[in-house]
């Protein structure tokens, strides 16, 4: 009894299995979802006849994250559905409508959302499929969660019956949801472990001839680079595969790995308010020296969702603090007055400031001359690092396109991950997406 009273009070109140909430919505007009500005996102409107409905007015553009509310719901109006269906207008308000027997107004939620982001990363995605995840760096809360495809809220009750048979996933919330193998942003990971088990980059030296064979395995850099003699910078700039697998196979014990992976959130619970999955690391100091290479370059078994990526851009960022991501502001009454705040949270002191302060010099570096210099001329700093992931069958390189990084303007900084799936190698959609993220958040369009 203790454990659903204290631990699990918040599931059960907004289980669509819970009958009390049916009682409650006799009662109750269920409240708005607003964004950070107050602009509607999703409400209730009445027809001609008192029949209750719910509105999207931006359509399929916050549909994963917003979510919807037929069918058990989805994202905000199921995880913060008996906040919705509650209602805390002023007692001589709930009175009158007792005694007249009209329904009590419910309870507004005012999101962490932003519709400008939110609209400028669904516009950088275009057609591609994908997510992208955008966060305030000091408080982890969630200014824009694309996912795509996506689906329109308003005609779920009509379209039910193609929408769960689509094979496209197109209910899943890719941002948070979404298991993809991370390619090369993982190389923060690995540049990490290196760390811990050196206490510096200072005199790492490698000569990348272009490939990289151990017991019988290859791994090659990409669009077949020589990068020659590299320092660690220089590795982690040109996203080096084979200084990467020879750290593993020679300098990186790979129990130091799985440690620092897990204490990144790998295998973990990532606490978020809407559902999320599980990423996944498997490597330990057992498996085979062939999966190790694959898995130092972000390969392998391992899968990551985008907003862990984003919440380990965050950790760099934010001296090794990892914020949870977060998406409620405040839930307030009908007429104004503010019922409870959402907080900021912290998943966890997951480096120290000095090892985040090393990493972060790594990824101004690969911003600066490296994989990711489309982001160079900005005018903010920016540090992050570009992904590869290849995927399929591997001879026919396919591979999807990653970003993750973060703004260091001095204040107001946010953290942007993005996935574009099948978005090839020669040509980074995902970094274009980051750009436009930046550039609409900061109004730098050099106009």
């Amino acid at each position: 009894m203790i454990y659903f009273q204290i631990f699990m009070s918040k599931d059960l109140l907004n289980s669509p299995y819970n009958k009390r909430q049916d009682i409650v919505e006799e009662q109750v007009i269920r409240g708005s979802i607003l964004a950070s500005d107050g602009t509607p996102l999703a409400q209730t409107q009445t027809d001609d006849y008192g029949n209750e409905y719910r509105v999207y007015p931006y359509g399929s553009l916050f549909a994963h994250s917003v979510g919807y509310q037929a069918y058990g719901g989805s994202g905000l109006e199921s995880a913060e559905n008996n906040a919705l269906i509650h209602s805390h207008m002023d007692i001589v308000t709930q009175v009158v409508n007792d005694l007249y027997e009209e329904k009590k107004q419910g309870d507004n939620l005012v999101s962490t959302l932003r519709v400008d982001l939110q609209q400028a990363a669904s516009d950088a995605l275009g057609g591609y499929r994908g997510a992208v995840v955008v966060m305030e760096k000091s408080t982890g809360k969630v200014l824009a969660d694309v996912s795509s495809p996506g689906f329109d809220p308003n005609t779920v009750r009509e379209d039910w019956e193609w929408l769960v048979e689509d094979d496209s996933g197109i209910f899943l919330n890719r941002a948070t949801q979404g298991l993809y193998p991370p390619g090369s942003t993982f190389k923060i990971v690995t540049a990490l472990a290196y760390l811990r088990q050196y206490g510096t980059f200072n005199g790492y030296s490698f000569n990348c001839q272009g490939d990289y064979e151990y017991a019988g395995f290859t791994i090659h850099c990409a669009n077949g680079s020589v990068h020659g003699e590299e320092d660690f910078e220089d590795a982690m700039a040109n996203s080096c595969n084979c200084a990467f697998a020879d750290m593993i196979i020679n300098r990186i014990d790979k129990d130091v790995l799985r440690k620092t992976a897990e204490d990144l959130g790998f295998n973990a619970d990532l606490k978020l308010e809407i559902p999320s999955a599980e990423c996944v690391f498997s490597l330990d100091g057992h498996s085979p020296d062939q999966l190790a290479m694959q898995t130092a370059i972000g390969q392998g078994n391992t899968l990551a969702s985008p907003v862990l990526m984003c919440m380990i851009a965050d950790a760099v960022a934010n001296d090794g603090k990892m914020m949870v991501p977060r998406f409620v502001e405040r839930i307030e009454s009908a007429n104004g007055t503010t019922v409870s705040r959402g907080s900021n949270k912290v998943w966890g002191q997951v480096m120290s400031a000095d090892e985040a302060a090393a990493i972060k010099q790594l990824l101004f570096g690969v911003v600066r001359y490296g994989t990711a210099l489309d982001l160079n001329d900005l005018s903010c700093d920016v540090a992050g690092k570009t992904g590869t992931a290849e995927f399929g069958d591997i001879s026919e390189g396919r591979s999807h396109s990653w970003f993750t990084g973060f703004s260091n303007a001095g204040s107001d900084d946010i953290v942007v991950c993005a996935i574009v799936e099948d978005g090839g190698t020669y040509y980074a959609p995902a970094t274009h997406v980051a750009r436009y993220v930046f550039q609409t958040y900061f109004n730098d369009w050099g106009w």
